[in-house]
């Protein structure tokens, strides 16, 4: 046999091993800094949280996020909840620094409305709301709106307003154009009594665009004042007005001069803060009110009201 030497003896070849490309999702992702983030970014983000969150948890992070909390910016459109201590309502109105334009009140206070009113001139937009069951009375309406004289949009539902603030409204409040006052419907006869603010905002809110009654006990004759006395309306809101009869010339009238009307026998679905039904019970003040998906009752178990 021939004999075989080592020189002809063959290697085996290196194979050189090629690890397959990563799928993008198998990429490691670098790690992101929030404090990279522009501040104005930051600041829209932070913004979007409940005031309560705000000054008990985002402002504590770190001594960036707590400078953006304390930029007066902030906190120009707030939103004050019933769970919000009385301290914690006047701190967000504070941070404002007489720059807030905007303001929801949800369980309506007193003390704090006055407190805004004192230091917010700039005031655009206010909305408060009563959960109570009843329409709440405010004595100091008159001395509150002349302080507000950049008022656009004023929202109060369940709450009582007097014919004297109305006017005070037309006076002080000159850019005023939104006017939305709503409570449960009282579908007894009030005669004339029925139509003291309707007749008031005929006379005094020239200016008004959109005007919400739901509930209110006006009758043809109130309804006639506003038509008359409020030329720029668009909108007009007259569910649960059960002391209406619009089957005649006023209802034809209603139609021809607003463009958007919502007729007294409409459905209150969707308007919040309102029923859940149009059943009325005179034995149950508060099943009626819906806030956030929870009736009155969440209210007053569930929290200390």
């Amino acid at each position: 046999m021939p004999s075989t030497s080592k020189s002809n003896c063959q290697k085996p070849k290196k194979v050189e091993f090629i690890p397959e490309p990563k799928q993008p999702w198998q990429v490691e992702q670098p790690r992101r800094n929030w404090l990279d983030l522009p501040s104005d970014v930051m600041s829209n983000m932070l913004s979007r949280l409940d005031v309560l969150d705000i000054l008990e948890n985002a402002q504590k992070v770190c001594t960036t996020w707590r400078k953006i909390c304390k930029d007066p910016s902030m906190w120009r459109v707030i939103c004050l909840d019933y769970w919000h201590e009385t301290y914690m309502r006047k701190h967000a109105v504070d941070r404002s620094q007489g720059q807030l334009i905007d303001i929801t009140i949800n369980c309506f206070g007193d003390e704090i409305l006055q407190y805004v009113a004192d230091r917010s001139s700039q005031l655009r937009r206010l909305k408060v709301v009563c959960y109570y069951g009843y329409a709440a009375a405010y004595r100091s309406w008159t001395e509150t709106l002349k302080k507000f004289p950049l008022l656009e949009d004023l929202s109060l539902f369940s709450l009582e307003i007097s014919k004297e603030a109305i006017e005070t409204a037309g006076r002080y409040c000159p850019m005023l154009i939104t006017f939305e006052l709503n409570k449960r419907a009282f579908c007894g006869s009030l005669g004339d009594a029925g139509n003291e603010i309707a007749i008031a905002i005929g006379e005094n809110l020239h200016k008004l665009d959109h005007l919400e009654l739901i509930g209110n006990s006006l009758t043809n004759i109130g309804l006639q004042v506003i038509l008359d006395g409020c030329p720029h309306l668009k909108s007009l809101d007259l569910r649960k007005c059960c002391s209406l009869d619009l089957k005649g010339e006023l209802g034809i009238r209603c139609s021809r001069q607003i463009k958007y009307l919502k007729l007294p026998g409409d459905s209150l679905e969707g308007c919040p803060y309102m029923y859940k039904n149009d059943d009325f019970d005179d034995d149950d003040d508060v099943g009626y009110w819906v806030y956030a998906g929870l009736d009155f009752e969440d209210f007053t178990v569930d929290h200390d009201f």
